[in-house]
């Protein structure tokens, strides 16, 4: 884009917001244990390249001043992610600041036989069989979610229910269903007595259901003796404001397994994301031999990818945290992945967020295993340590907005 298109642009986005729009306070989000202070490095915590992020917040502002619509953020990752312990951090801390358009993508972990983010209860009465892209059953394909399930008898059905959290059940009122197989009906029942049907001419990949009321859980049936996949479900408030944060991990999962997943990409353009957040590379530093070459072949493959997905979304590349190798030493390895990120960061204007640095890198490692912040497999970490990790990224997120405003308003 040309200087003079530049802002041609930006003089257009700022006129057209409304002259009763007030000014907005800075964003303070929680502040960070000061007991864990010499666990991290603060002055490291930002997101480097961020001038790419001007058109999110400017839809932010948007959105906080007089929008109805909503900013879409799409988290994909690993084990970390899957977990959804620091990413409901990061979520819950950008709705209650930018409004609460919905809870994102999910998935029946529990039917599926895996781990499952503290708020996400499923059940199911049928046999299904389940794969997560990190392990790929050759007869299951994985999808949006990073898994995919298929039924294993006739009239298939799973119950899926929010938990609350803190006192506080979520809702929605709007259901985007990610489905595979020769689907030709289907039965969503909620709040007891309500339930919406799905009749198909053909098969869909995806649809959606406007529910009639808000509701915290489903059943969700297919009348049918033909074997179903399903690959997830987008939660969503209809009429609300604000953002939708996906968060989609799998556990062992690598850049080059989302890459090779062609079912991800199709999903992945219907959820129209706004900016894209990768958190990978805790399992590539497995391999020792890994080298700086390799590893950025895959994330430009992802690179690519996500921009065809979603050309106008920003794109945010996280390093990867601290942890061991094979509980002997810290992994050196995360130290190559990081420099090469960054470099790669640098030369394409692509924003970063440097959490191996920010959590002191090499020798950091020994300092979060003694505060037991790491897990006793010294990869994964305590629940304290991923909300100081969400925590993290929400005060530089909150520098950035806080940044904008200053300079624009």
């Amino acid at each position: 884009m040309s200087n003079n298109c530049f802002f041609a642009f930006v003089f257009v986005l700022f006129s057209a917001v409304p002259l009763r729009a007030q000014k907005i306070e800075d964003w303070n989000p929680k502040k960070i244990d000061t007991t864990l202070n010499t666990a991290v490095n603060l002055s490291k915590n930002t997101l480097e390249n961020n001038n790419s992020l001007f058109p999110l917040l400017a839809k932010l502002y948007k959105i906080k001043h007089y929008s109805k619509e909503n900013a879409v953020f799409v988290h994909i990752g690993d084990s970390h992610i899957q977990g959804d312990v620091a990413t409901s951090v990061i979520r819950n801390e950008l709705q209650n600041y930018f409004g609460n358009a919905g809870r994102g993508m999910v998935f029946p972990y529990q039917v599926g036989k895996s781990n499952a983010p503290y708020d996400i209860f499923s059940s199911s009465k049928s046999e299904w069989r389940s794969s997560r892209l990190a392990r790929p059953d050759t007869t299951i394909t994985c999808g949006i979610s990073a898994f995919g399930m298929q039924s294993q008898c006739p009239d298939p059905e799973f119950n899926f229910e929010l938990r609350p959290v803190n006192g506080i059940k979520d809702s929605f009122d709007k259901v985007q269903l990610f489905l595979g197989g020769p689907v030709s009906e289907l039965y969503l029942e909620y709040n007891d007595c309500d339930a919406e049907n799905g009749c198909f001419a053909s098969a869909p990949d995806h649809t959606i259901l406007n529910l009639k009321a808000l509701t915290s859980g489903f059943r969700l049936a297919f009348p049918t003796n033909d074997t179903i996949h399903f690959y997830g479900a987008s939660l969503e408030k209809r009429d609300a404001c604000g953002i939708i944060y996906h968060s989609i991990g799998a556990n062992g999962a690598k850049y080059s397994d989302y890459n090779k997943t062609s079912q991800f990409w199709k999903h992945l353009k219907k959820l129209k994301a706004d900016c894209f957040i990768v958190s990978l590379g805790t399992n590539e530093a497995q391999d020792l031999n890994l080298t700086s070459e390799s590893f950025i072949i895959d994330v430009k493959i992802m690179v690519s990818k996500l921009r065809l997905a979603s050309p106008d979304a920003c794109i945010i590349l996280t390093t990867p945290p601290v942890s061991y190798f094979k509980k002997s030493k810290p992994n050196p390895a995360l130290e190559t992945i990081t420099a090469s990120l960054i470099e790669y960061c640098n030369a394409n204007n692509i924003v970063y967020w440097d959490l191996y640095s920010i959590s002191n890198g090499i020798e950091g490692a020994s300092i979060w295993k003694k505060k037991q912040l790491l897990r006793q497999d010294l990869v994964h970490f305590s629940r304290e340590g991923y909300t100081l990790q969400g925590n993290l990224f929400v005060a530089a997120f909150a520098k950035v907005w806080n940044d904008f405003l200053c300079k624009n308003y």
